[in-house]
């Protein structure tokens, strides 16, 4: 690889600046290493028609280097420890590149931005030049080059519009219309289980825990209280105590159910496509046709899934949890500085992610072979495979390899496209209705803190994890032991969890 790099030198490079990009022209196309995230349901193949692209458009080849998406961290810190990791390193979460970055590893980028034109022009058009600056490593400095996507939350409320329907029922619009409409269907369906859940609820937790202002499940523990200014542990709010104040009362009325904590994904699939589940949370953008499907097969005729707008939490807040603006991004090794090609590297990946051209490829492919353009936009060909065209043999990432390498940014044309249409048009309303959580700010750790973190947060999260069930299930009392659980969690080092966030935010502003 380092026998390839030194040969580059010799190439002749001419830039060439037409239609607003810059465009590399060798004798010899540029050859660039990437170290990319394999799918095994979409392995890498060398004849992948987006890496013709890249050479025809901008003279530049790819030496693709895979790594297991399944384990891909462990690859991306073997790469960098040995010195000579590829030239591009794909889909890092930007909370990584902390650790990185402190260790000399990677090139500060924001040193480089006379060569990202694309990048700042994307940046100002979206206006995210306060959540770029809070990217930035602890000495100001800029180290990835993040993936955006909207704030919009496809994990949302669903219930079985058919029966409530039937029975003169509306979509609940407050958590206690959810809980007496859940209470009237399961007197008269008593085998049902009406709310269920599963990966030990930390999916419904998470949604509710947006309706009480904090995280929950899976969406974590750390808390930002913004009209304190303070970072607290969130299972030691008394929002918590409410949230699971709500919970234990579906419990105990029989409508919460009870296999949530300990069933696995495919009981849990059973019961919405059976009929025994009424509501639940899911990622709606796919639509329901096949769990719809499943009903009429099971004996539920004219069963129908759809989502319903968020309903209010019983201490009035309508939210769902807030939605990253940045995904996995890229990076690039700080040996690379040292390198004659950096800037035509640089160049290229600005194009290739944030360009117009780069991100309408990366998506929808190549104009007359994937999609046409037509009068209200572009649209997949009918050979393509899509939720639209089902029926098709070429599949956009495994024939072709788009939406692969550099599909960092979200292509909201393309994703809308991919709804069903009634999907589209609730996202929106939602995400318009701006009934998605803020984010919260960055809080950047030193190692120390980091560290400390880390031998206190995982008993104390599970101490809480487990109460919390129990709290639910009524073998513990919200109003006779929550006191000795608190108590219970500063013993197990809650305050000073809270004490090392709050110093590391009070230090940085």
């Amino acid at each position: 690889m380092e026998q390839r790099r030194r040969a580059l030198l010799a190439c002749v490079v001419v830039l060439v600046a037409a239609a607003g990009v810059v465009r590399i022209h060798a004798e010899e196309p540029m050859v660039f290493s990437v170290l990319y995230n394999e799918s095994a349901e979409t392995p890498f193949q060398e004849d992948w028609l987006i890496l013709k692209e890249y050479e025809d458009r901008m003279g530049v080849r790819l030496d693709v280097i895979v790594g297991d998406d399944e384990n891909y961290a462990p690859v991306v810190t073997t790469a960098l420890e040995s010195g000579l990791a590829p030239d591009i390193i794909l889909k890092v979460w930007p909370d990584e590149v902390e650790a990185y970055a402190a260790s000399g590893k990677l090139l500060p980028l924001s040193d480089y931005m006379e060569y990202m034109p694309h990048f700042q022009s994307y940046v100002d058009q979206l206006g995210l030049a306060q959540e770029i600056d809070n990217l930035r490593a602890a000495d100001g400095k800029l180290y990835i080059l993040p993936g955006f996507q909207r704030g919009t939350q496809v994990q949302q409320w669903i219930y079985r519009k058919d029966l409530f329907a039937s029975h003169g029922l509306a979509a609940p619009e407050t958590y206690d219309e959810l809980h007496d409409a859940l209470l009237l269907l399961h007197s008269m369906y008593p085998e049902s289980t009406p709310l269920s859940a599963c990966w030990g609820g930390a999916h419904l937790l998470a949604i509710m825990g947006a309706g009480y202002g904090i995280p929950a499940g899976w969406n974590g523990s750390r808390y930002y209280d913004d009209e304190e200014d303070a970072w607290a542990y969130a299972p030691a709010t008394d929002a918590y105590r409410e949230m699971l104040r709500y919970l234990h009362r579906c419990y105990s009325a029989g409508i919460l159910d009870p296999a949530i904590y300990n069933q696995s994904f495919d009981e849990y699939l059973a019961k919405l496509q059976d009929g025994r589940a009424f509501v639940t949370v899911t990622w709606i953008s796919s639509g329901f046709d096949n769990w719809n499907q499943a009903l009429e097969e099971n004996g539920v005729t004219g069963g129908e899934w759809a989502p319903f707008p968020v309903p209010a939490s019983t201490i009035g807040v309508r939210a769902l949890p807030a939605v990253a603006l940045f995904r996995k991004g890229l990076v690039i090794p700080a040996r690379v500085a040292a390198e004659a090609y950096l800037e035509d590297l640089l160049r290229f990946v600005d194009w290739a992610v944030y360009s117009e051209e780069g991100r309408v490829l990366t998506a929808w492919g190549v104009e007359g072979v994937t999609y046409a353009l037509t009068g209200s936009g572009r649209e997949l060909l009918p050979h393509v495979i899509s939720p639209k065209t089902p029926e098709g043999e070429a599949d956009l990432i495994g024939t072709y390899g788009f939406a692969t390498l550099f599909d960092l940014n979200e292509n909201a044309e393309f994703e809308d496209y991919k709804r069903p249409d009634d999907i589209a048009l609730f996202l929106e309303a939602s995400r318009q209705a701006g009934e998605t959580l803020a984010p919260t700010p960055n809080l950047e750790l030193s190692e120390s803190a980091q560290a400390a973190i880390a031998a206190l947060k995982p008993a104390l999260d599970a101490y809480a994890s487990s109460s919390s069930e129990r709290f639910v299930i009524g073998e513990l009392s919200l109003e006779e032991d929550w006191q000795r659980y608190m108590l219970e969690l500063e013993n197990r080092g809650y305050r000073a969890l809270e004490a090392i966030w709050n110093s590391a935010w009070n230090s940085a502003t």
